[in-house]
């Protein structure tokens, strides 16, 4: 059985790997010339920087890569944070910095700290909604493909419910009331909110919904990790277990359309790069996974309508450079400007991290939300004029968590929504998936073709590295169990090799 994965993202590796693992003869393509796509890591100026400033969780007993390391037998480098360890501060307008630390004890203790007993509410009401919701998420059916799903949805749900009967009305109430309902009304602390839920939800307070932003919030609870050689070493690693299963990722392969016959998809035209740049191959399967934006993988489907990136949708503004770690200020490895001006989320990477630069030199990565309608339609002069302002605003904001930051930086790139569509292929660039106001805005992984899936952050449980593995996971699982094969033993590795 053939299955080719286009795209070399989080879910797909995870699919792809999973699928490899069952014994089915894998293909992976990938245009760029590495994975991860907006999670991945690249090397520029003998620095490795981060595509996207993100924070990576699911190392918890019960998490998504916990489950991956023990099924596929592989490692993931990273460091696990201990408890009370700070992860993140988020500076306030008022001047205040609030502190993330590990755990919930020592979280509630530094919030009090800074906003009073006030919050406490809030934050047991958080707890109590997270704990609910893990025990129900792992492998949720939801959306349901079909009956078989839409049947275990319906008994996993009602067991669920039965054993949270006591809260069931107020659970039900938080699937369509915003998160600021239960927050306090505290300026500081709504503010701190919205910074929080920008980055974890792509909306903020008002907006994300009362159950999702609970689940958002407990991310520094859920096994938090510094990967040890940046981000894209999770996408590095599925790739090489991809290989280990005797499957292939294929890189400088860009998927140009997909040929349907019959209501099924049949072959996949491929453009190549590299020394064989503008060759083209035709690739034939019986499945396929399209690690891609719903309008992307529309794109490659001949006939099919224009779609276009929600009005809502989010670009990033990413500033990426390298700085001698004296000018780093002691403090969290994640820093949040949530003051005047834009919000801006940054990434440090682990002192002493040789993978990422030379000794004493520490590499970060900055984003900031722009629209994508702000890029569109621009002339070559006006989108450089652009850059460079936003570049500008940027180096302000970093200079306010890291003071001489500007004249200490060794290295400084900017990225605009326009880079994130060059080197990624995402449709105007779109990061993050579709902004969690209700709980019907992530789709499942079905397509109108029996033999075509998606994954990604487009699809239920939406946006985060953690949340397109377990999508992965979700797809790989469907198509086994399709297949009549979830319940074979897996294969045992191959010879290392497979990738190129």
């Amino acid at each position: 059985m053939r299955v080719v994965v286009i795209g070399a993202g989080v879910g797909g590796l995870t699919t792809a790997a999973l699928l490899a693992q069952a014994g089915l003869e894998v293909t992976v393509l990938e245009h760029h010339t590495y994975p991860g796509g907006s999670a991945g890591t690249f090397w520029h100026g003998g620095f490795r920087f981060d595509a996207g400033a993100t924070l990576l969780a699911g190392f918890d007993e019960e998490g998504v890569f916990t489950r991956l390391e023990r099924r596929l037998g592989v490692h993931f480098p990273v460091r696990r944070l201990a408890p009370g360890e700070a992860l993140m501060e988020v500076w306030l307008p008022d001047g205040g910095v609030v502190v993330r630390p590990v755990g919930r004890a020592s979280e509630l203790e530094a919030q009090r700290a800074v906003f009073g007993r006030v919050v406490e509410g809030f934050w047991r009401w958080q707890e109590k909604r997270a704990l609910a919701l893990w025990k129900l998420a792992p492998g949720l059916p939801f959306p349901p493909v079909d009956r078989k799903e839409l049947s275990s949805l319906a008994q996993r749900g009602l067991s669920w419910a039965l054993a949270h009967r006591a809260d069931l009305l107020g659970l039900l109430a938080d699937l369509v009331r915003p998160i600021l309902a239960h927050a306090p009304a505290h300026e500081g602390f709504r503010r701190f909110l919205d910074a929080q839920l920008l980055i974890a939800s792509q909306a903020d307070a008002g907006r994300t919904y009362a159950l999702f932003g609970a689940a958002a919030l407990d991310l520094p609870h859920r096994g938090p990790v510094m990967p040890l050689g940046g981000m894209g070493v999770i996408a590095e690693t599925l790739a090489q277990a991809v290989g280990r299963y005797g499957g292939r990722v294929l890189y400088r392969h860009r998927a140009e359309r997909l040929h349907v016959r019959n209501g099924r998809v049949e072959a996949v035209e491929v453009v190549l790069g590299g020394r064989r740049r503008g060759e083209r191959e035709r690739l034939e399967a019986d499945l396929f996974v399209a690690n891609l934006t719903p309008g992307d993988l529309m794109a490659l489907l001949p006939g099919a309508a224009q779609q276009a990136p929600p009005a809502d949708g989010w670009g990033a503004f990413m500033l990426h450079a390298a700085i001698p770690e004296a000018v780093v200020p002691p403090g969290a490895l994640y820093r949040q400007w949530a003051g005047e001006g834009e919000w801006v989320f940054l990434s440090l990477s682990d002192p002493g991290d040789a993978l990422r630069g030379p000794p004493g030199v520490r590499v970060l990565s900055a984003s900031a939300h722009t629209r994508l309608a702000e890029w569109r339609g621009l002339s070559k002069e006006d989108y450089r004029l652009r850059k460079r302002a936003w570049q500008e605003r940027m180096v302000r904001q970093v200079e306010q968590l890291l003071p001489g930051f500007r004249e200490s930086a060794l290295c400084l790139l900017g990225a605009t929504p326009r880079t994130y569509h060059f080197y990624t292929r995402r449709q105007d660039g779109w990061v993050g998936g579709y902004p969690q106001v209700h709980p019907f805005r992530t789709s499942s992984p079905k397509t109108p073709f029996p033999n075509l899936w998606r994954v990604g952050e487009s699809i239920f449980p939406g946006q985060s590295v953690p949340a397109v593995a377990m999508g992965g996971e979700r797809v790989a699982a469907l198509v086994l169990h399709r297949l009549g094969l979830a319940q074979l033993e897996a294969r045992q590795p191959s010879t290392p090799g497979g990738n190129r």
